[in-house]
């Protein structure tokens, strides 16, 4: 049988992240809390009984936290030989759900937003929604990580081990460069603080902070804006700025290129799309725009596109009508041909007449319209 402590280290030998292997140590020790047994005794205390108990307790919890507890605890249960039946199993697997109903964060909210943060909080923001990153992913960033307009994510602090490169463009380049002249001011401040005092002395993080932290900027600045609550929390969370990069950067920016950014993997991406760094980073900045918070040259492109796309229409109207006009005039240019050839030798006087009456109506029908 695998103990706690032993099953933790068969994970750090698969490569699993230290992110992981701590929430897995977590979770198992809630579970242990629950039991009242020492966390490196737990595996003595393996009954289908005890996981369904703890199970009953979490049921006033969200449906995507039970699925995270209850499979952790449940994996760690069949390593160790402990078997289910249906009934069980459906306790401890339940059907997914939940429905998104989160609230989308758009482009108004986001300015707000940015007008009552400071440097710091404000280059959270615009490299969130440049990069497309994970806020978990962007906090433990470290300075050196950054070189220019290029971010690489280290597999080590990344999901699932996929690291990558990310871009900023050049509105988050920008408030970047405002916070990172702002840091040091920042990190003596903050060690000045009862709950940062712990902030080592070298701290090479770019934003100097770690996830609970970066999370409570982004709710204190977007309950000032919105706050509109949810049913466990705000309809809009951190994770909603990555939402917003895969909404928005598709509109300029095509879809392989957007997904190779956000280092999404899919059977047909994986096999077939091969696309160098430095494509990537021209068509990124191709279409940045569309990406820009408060950047003038967004207010700037958009007015130039409705502008350009009325004068498009207005072209086409005009092209419309002169297509006509030639088409008309073409008509009469047969018509009168065809009277030039017309033989009036045999006709009688009346019969000259109607036509010429005829085609004088015509003409001042013509002039009038």
């Amino acid at each position: 049988m695998y103990s706690v402590p032993d099953y933790l280290a068969r994970l750090k030998l698969a490569r699993r992240s230290p992110r992981t292997i701590e929430e897995y140590r977590s979770i198992l020790g809630s579970f242990a809390r629950f039991l009242d047994v020492p966390l490196e005794d737990l595996h003595n205390h393996l009954l289908p009984d005890n996981l369904i108990n703890y199970a009953a307790s979490r049921m006033d919890k969200s449906e995507r936290g039970n699925r995270v507890h209850l499979g952790i605890i449940h994996r760690f249960y069949t390593l160790n030989g402990a078997k289910f039946d249906e009934l069980e199993l459906n306790i401890l697997k339940p059907r997914k759900t939940v429905e998104q109903n989160d609230k989308p964060l758009d482009l108004s909210t986001l300015q707000k937003m940015m007008d009552l943060g400071d440097s710091h909080s404000r280059a959270i923001l615009a490299v969130l929604i440049s990069t497309g990153m994970r806020a978990g992913e962007c906090c433990k960033l470290r300075l050196s990580d950054v070189k220019g307009d290029t971010i690489t994510i280290p597999n080590e602090i990344a999901k699932g081990g996929r690291g990558g490169k990310v871009y900023l463009s050049d509105e988050a380049k920008e408030y970047l460069g405002l916070w990172l002249r702002d840091r040091d001011r920042y990190l003596k401040v903050a060690r000045t603080k009862y709950y940062a005092k712990n902030i080592p002395a070298d701290d090479d993080r770019l934003f100097c902070v770690a996830y609970p932290t970066m999370r409570h900027i982004f709710s204190r600045l977007y309950d000032l804006v919105d706050g509109e609550e949810g049913k466990y929390w705000s309809k809009c969370t951190i994770h909603s700025c990555r939402k917003y990069f895969r909404t928005h950067a598709v509109r300029s920016i095509p879809l392989d290129i957007v997904e190779k950014i956000m280092r999404h993997t899919g059977y047909l991406t994986g096999s077939y799309v091969r696309i160098s760094d430095e494509d990537v980073r021209n068509q990124f900045h191709a279409g940045e725009s569309t990406l820009y918070i408060t950047r003038a040259d967004h207010r700037i492109q958009t007015g130039k596109l409705d502008t350009l796309k009325k004068e498009n229409l207005e072209l086409k109207s005009r092209l419309e009508k002169l297509e006509a006009l030639q088409a008309e005039s073409k008509r009469n240019a047969d018509h009168l041909q065809g009277l030039q050839e017309m033989d009036v030798s045999h006709m009688r006087g009346d019969e000259i007449r109607e036509i010429i009456r005829r085609e004088v109506a015509r003409t001042l029908k013509m002039v009038s319209s």
